[in-house]
């Protein structure tokens, strides 16, 4: 006897549902994530305000967003994924228009730090939904919609921000981002097809120690922090010249661009791409370190690098996971942001390091991680020889 679907599950994975969720999945994950990179016009402005500390507000909110996935978006499965989605755009709507409010720079920092902790917990729990919700036939579109909020919101955050800022001012512009969170967070709540909590018997706080210890998810994470760090460094050289503009523009093409092609691109191996791919980023940087005014092809080599690397290295991480592919997603997107709240130190000039210094150690630490990226397929490779 062949079960009958539910009639609601089976509404809920149709294509208009599926195809709504994946409109939604990438303007909230635009929205969140845009909260770092639409920070970054706004820096001047809120310096002129409130003095050179606000800067830290840059990475405050990337190491915030990295420590959320971690504690926050690790409890999807048990929370419930929309639940937590719900909860955490809600919360960062609230922080964001505290945050428009802050009177001094000290009410500021402490506010963008809770906003990036908030709004973390949601890229995590927006993965776990997704597998829950979309069918496997299309989950490629649920994962590229993501992958444009984590890096597409370079281009369209900080169009948006540059342009709130003539009309708003820096204080302005928080109180839209806002409004959009707490919508967002609406429209979270009739998402149907999610699958309620459950408890287990062990904690995902322990489950993250067992995924963190995973030897393929530490590579992947390694990856994922030099990955995000050069994509801040040079998508922040060039916000800092006179292409800023053009720049974020670029970022925004290349990426729906590279979406676009995703059915195609996925044909190849995951390994292979995101080798690929990490060697593109690693020239990016290598060519804004050797070659002045270099800036915008260098950001074309990044963000094309990076658009190709972030969504390979997750399949590989899902694939890789021991016990639990919610904990060991959170691992690898909190890395992401790990790497971007160390480039926002020295991007905002609150850390002195010369650029090429920067440059440098993100070239090294991205030849070393490179070559064990090599050593793995290699070692993989030589494995499935010894199994025939």
């Amino acid at each position: 006897m062949t079960a009958t679907p539910d009639a609601s599950d089976v509404e809920a994975r149709t294509s208009p549902s599926v195809a709504g969720y994946c409109t939604f999945l990438g303007v909230a994950a635009t929205l969140a994530t845009g909260q770092l990179f639409g920070f970054i016009p706004l820096i001047p402005h809120i310096a002129e305000d409130l003095g050179d500390r606000s800067k830290l507000g840059l990475p405050l909110f990337a190491a915030g967003y990295a420590l959320g996935m971690l504690l926050i978006g690790s409890l999807a499965g048990r929370f419930g994924a929309r639940r937590v989605l719900i909860v955490c755009l809600a919360a960062g709507g609230v922080a964001s228009a505290a945050t428009a409010l802050a009177p001094d720079v000290g009410t500021l920092l402490v506010l963008r730090s809770v906003e990036g902790i908030v709004l973390g917990g949601f890229p995590p729990a927006a993965f776990v939904a997704s597998a829950q919700k979309v069918p496997p036939a299309r989950i490629l579109h649920a994962n590229s919609a993501m992958v444009f909020g984590l890096l597409g919101s370079a281009g369209v955050a900080g169009l948006v921000s540059t342009g709130l800022l003539t009309v708003t001012g820096w204080r302005g512009a928080m109180s839209v981002y806002a409004v959009l969170l707490l919508a967002g967070s609406a429209v979270a709540a009739v998402q149907g097809g999610i699958a309620p909590g459950r408890r287990s018997d062990v904690h995902p706080y322990r489950l993250l120690v067992s995924e963190i210890v995973n030897g393929p998810v530490a590579l992947s994470a390694a990856v994922g922090a030099v990955v995000m760090a050069t994509f801040v460094t040079v998508n922040s050289a060039v916000q800092q010249g006179e292409e800023a503009v053009v720049g974020l523009v670029l970022v925004l093409v290349l990426v729906l661009l590279l979406i676009a092609a995703a059915s195609r691109i996925v044909r190849c191996p995951a390994e292979i791409r995101r080798l690929v791919g990490f060697g593109t980023t690693l020239a990016g940087a290598a060519l804004l370190w050797f070659v002045d005014g270099g800036e915008l092809v260098a950001l074309l080599l990044v963000t094309v690098g990076a658009t190709v690397t972030v969504p390979a290295s997750i399949q590989l991480v899902v694939a890789a996971a021991r016990r639990s592919v919610p904990a060991a997603v959170a691992i690898f997107t909190a890395s992401l942001f790990v790497g971007g709240a160390l480039a926002g130190l020295s991007a905002t000039g609150l850390v002195r390091v010369a650029a090429h210094d920067a440059l440098a150690v993100i070239v090294v630490s991205g030849a070393v991680s490179g070559a064990a990226l090599v050593v793995s397929i290699r070692g993989r490779a030589a494995g499935s020889e010894d199994g025939r």
